[in-house]
């Protein structure tokens, strides 16, 4: 009997000990031993492709710093990135495979408003994940219903729809067609640019949707420069506009073109040659002057990757992998995406420390948090404040064409 009840006993321990491995081998165990996982929602193909690498570069840069800082509640933070091809639905299907396969507690991305838009009502707002984007633009985000769980570190087009309109009229166009990505940013901005135009006493002739991904678009092209517009505005992406500038140029639709953030790429200028043509053209994206936190950003990515940043958003996503690694830090917790929410704006905001970007000083920012004082992050991007609806402010960069890339003109304005 006594024989029988050691080798039950025996058993028993057995068990036990294969569900607490069965327990940690699927995500159990202490609070303390879980790395933090951050996914990103990015573009690696599709229209945005131009700029998927150098975004996720920038996110991974962002780990890099906080790791060599001494990593998250005493555990390293890790970047899982998936494609969303600039669709809606593969971007829900990629978010849904972060959240639910890879275990993300917050998620950087997507570039498009309209994927992000997606990923965020099917999966991250009823799965109460943390999202933030550094590059969704729309400002129909900033009324989206989101339970406070859409962030973003960049500012909405409301702002760049009122300089670009401005820069159109400076630069003495009256008639401007409009030639935009059928999506909530080419809407929004369109809509925003056209209010502001005619606002000042110009013409919108034609705003003229297009679909993704089309082999042509001559008939949208006769549209939207119906009139002869004085200058025909670009409002899609880098991978719509090397089909549709190069088809205006060489079919005399239109030699003169404003541009935008999505179409801020050098690549698809090479790819159609048209530096000489395209020489002078101005555009809009979201970015400020040089300061202390770019020049470091600048500084570690060439330190990294042995080039400098190439392309617009890519420090607005390095802050947005910052501040969510800070606000876990402040939360206490790698696993539990309300509370690094509900911490997000605790270390965005004013008052603080003020914080910028690099190890050094997001060691600093971890010490001064683990000591219980405030920290007011300034990131790459500019000053971050996040308001009810998780936008911020921001200046907005004019940029041209001019002698064989891409340049600052030095002008940077608030709407």
């Amino acid at each position: 009997m006594r024989r029988r009840s050691r080798l039950a006993a025996a058993a028993l321990a057995v068990a036990l000990a294969l569900i607490a491995a069965v327990t940690l081998s699927c995500g159990g165990g202490d609070e303390e031993d879980q790395p933090l996982i951050v996914g990103n929602l990015n573009a690696f193909t599709g229209a945005l492709s131009e700029f998927g690498q150098p975004l996720r570069n920038s996110v991974q840069l962002a780990a890099d710093h906080v790791n060599d800082a001494g990593g998250i509640n005493g555990q390293p933070m890790r970047v899982v990135s998936r494609d969303t091809g600039v669709n809606p639905t593969m971007g829900v299907d990629a978010a849904r495979a972060l959240v639910d396969v890879e275990g993300a507690v917050g998620i950087v991305g997507a570039l498009s408003s309209g994927v992000t838009i997606a990923a965020a009502q099917a999966v991250t707002i009823p799965q109460g994940v943390l999202l933030i984007s550094g590059a969704s633009t729309a400002p129909s985000i900033t009324v989206l219903d989101d339970n406070d769980f859409l962030f973003r570190t960049t500012p909405s087009d409301a702002s760049q729809g009122v300089v670009l309109a401005r820069v159109a009229r400076e630069q003495g166009y009256n008639t401007v067609g409009i030639l935009y990505i059928n999506n909530a940013y080419g809407e929004g901005l369109a809509a925003q640019f056209t209010a502001s135009f005619e606002a000042l006493g110009g013409t919108v002739t034609a705003s003229v949707p297009h679909e993704d991904a089309q082999p042509t678009y001559a008939s949208e092209l006769t549209r939207a420069t119906e009139g002869n517009p004085d200058a025909l505005a670009a409002m899609s992406y880098t991978g719509h506009a090397q089909v549709y500038v190069r088809e205006a140029l060489e079919g005399g639709y239109a030699d003169t073109f404003l541009f935008v953030d999505g179409v801020k790429g050098s690549e698809w200028i090479d790819g159609i040659d048209a530096w000489e043509a395209l020489d002078g053209t101005l555009g809009t994206a979201q970015g400020g002057p040089d300061t202390p936190q770019k020049s470091a950003f600048t500084d570690s990515y060439v330190e990294n990757y042995g080039f400098p940043p190439s392309h617009p958003f890519m420090g607005e996503h390095y802050d947005a992998a910052v501040l969510m690694a800070l606000a876990a830090a402040h939360a206490g917790t790698n696993t539990d995406s309300a509370k690094i929410r509900d911490s997000l704006r605790a270390v965005a905001n004013a008052p603080g420390e003020v914080i910028g970007p690099g190890r050094d000083e997001l060691a600093r920012a971890l010490q001064l948090i683990a000591d219980g004082d405030d920290i007011n992050y300034n990131g790459v991007g500019g000053e971050i404040e996040f308001d009810e609806n998780g936008d911020v402010t921001g200046a907005i960069e004019i940029w041209t064409v001019l002698d064989g890339q891409i340049q600052s003109t030095g002008r940077f304005e608030l709407p």
